[in-house]
């Protein structure tokens, strides 16, 4: 089986939900440059197919037209994976709440749509047995008990959820019997399933946001905190209090201890984490965890292989930008953007700053780099297909 698997995409707000096909062929060899055609129609064409697919529920997260709190602005995020395994892919959509609630049956809930195999979708959220209300946020996959069926955990401000895969299409809530429901004091934002310790059974690592509590919170423009470009805003999450992350074993047995204290996972503290990215950065078979920090520097879990992690972010490059400052993280994701066989870490920022892209050295280190789109043509190498194309740069970007 696979050391571990991802299966989240958290972003900043969601107001409404869109289903956007891209399609984008390659047809020039790297280094060719065409004829430069400025009347060029652009290449790439969006369209929304929500209404079309089915993919029409609503998705609310705190106030539509003001955000008092934090709380209210960090939107949902959305998992891609074959429940019933029928080989297409369905998708579970994080729903939140607002400030005032909806009690009854009128309370917002996740959503999670079977793929129909012909382009649309059905909401089978009643029928999978996945109804749950709250201030749902990451969401992630993984087989945990090992059965062949996908299982996911969803984080929430309060206690978590973890579904266990009945193997019929349905789902069973298993949060507090396996142990990962949490406190319900902490605010999880970011998750992934990994098998850190390498024993054939996938462990969960939880991301935690501000330690936040709406009755004592400050208000907007009340604190230094609490202004955006001179303008009063919601407070955070610098000025708030940072949580810990969470580490959780798997026993094997269908439950996890808390091994957040025995991994060191508490020895990084101060920051605010929103998403989490396992994966292999040193090469040593052993995943790491990358942690994307909104206003602080990224954590980078090195795997020491004895079940314990060392935050190495700094000494590794991933820390900070290029400029050595701390940026506001949103998200990450893992993948080797210029084939040079290590993977690089690609992680979004808040209003006003760039993307990071962070290029694997192949020896432990990272470079914050940049994507440069030298040119794009238009010319069609095959019928149908747009012609795009970068070059790559002396120490190999592109």
């Amino acid at each position: 089986m696979n050391l571990f698997k991802i299966h989240r995409k958290a972003g900043r707000r969601i107001q409404g939900m869109v289903l956007s096909i891209l399609a984008l062929a390659a047809g020039t060899a790297v280094g060719q440059q065409p004829a430069a055609n400025q009347d060029a129609k652009p290449i790439v064409y969006f369209k929304d197919e929500a209404a079309k697919a089915g993919l029409e529920a609503r998705n609310v997260f705190g106030g539509v037209d003001t955000k008092k709190y934090i709380i209210e602005t960090t939107g949902t995020g959305v998992a891609v994976f074959d429940y019933d395994n029928d080989g297409w892919p369905d998708i579970f959509i994080v729903n939140g709440t607002t400030l005032e609630g909806t009690p009854g049956p009128g309370a917002p809930t996740s959503h999670l749509y079977h793929n129909n195999h012909d382009g649309t979708f059905t909401d089978v959220t009643a029928k999978a047995g996945v109804m749950h209300t709250g201030w749902g946020q990451g969401v992630c996959v993984g087989d945990y008990d090992n059965d062949g069926f996908e299982d996911f955990y969803v984080t929430y401000y309060g206690k978590n959820v973890l579904y266990h895969n009945n193997g019929n299409g349905t789902f069973t809530d298993l949060s507090e019997k396996a142990g990962v429901a949490g406190t319900g004091g902490a605010w999880g934002s970011g998750c992934a399933f990994l098998d850190y310790d390498r024993d054939g059974k996938v462990d969960l690592f939880v991301a935690t946001y501000v330690d936040f509590d709406v009755k004592t919170a400050p208000k907007p423009g009340e604190r230094a905190e609490c202004l955006w470009k001179g303008v009063p805003v919601m407070c955070g999450p610098r000025g708030l209090p940072w949580s810990a992350n969470i580490l959780y074993h798997n026993r094997g047995d269908g439950t996890f201890e808390d091994a957040t204290k025995k991994a060191h996972i508490d020895k990084t503290n101060g920051h605010y984490a929103l998403s989490a990215s396992p994966f292999d950065y040193d090469e040593d078979g052993w995943p790491d965890i990358f942690v994307a920090c909104d206003s602080t520097p990224s954590i980078l879990y090195h795997n020491n292989k004895d079940g314990t992690f060392t935050d190495t972010a700094v000494s590794a490059g991933a820390a900070f930008n290029e400029d050595g400052k701390e940026q506001a993280g949103m998200g990450s994701t893992i993948g080797d953007y210029n084939g040079d066989g290590h993977l690089d870490i690609f992680k979004t920022n808040f209003s006003d700053d760039t993307s990071t892209l962070y290029r694997n050295n192949g020896n432990g280190t990272f470079d914050d780099t940049h994507l440069r789109l030298d040119w794009v043509c238009t010319r069609n190498i095959w019928v149908g297909a747009p012609c795009f194309s970068m070059r790559k740069t002396a120490d190999g970007r592109i």
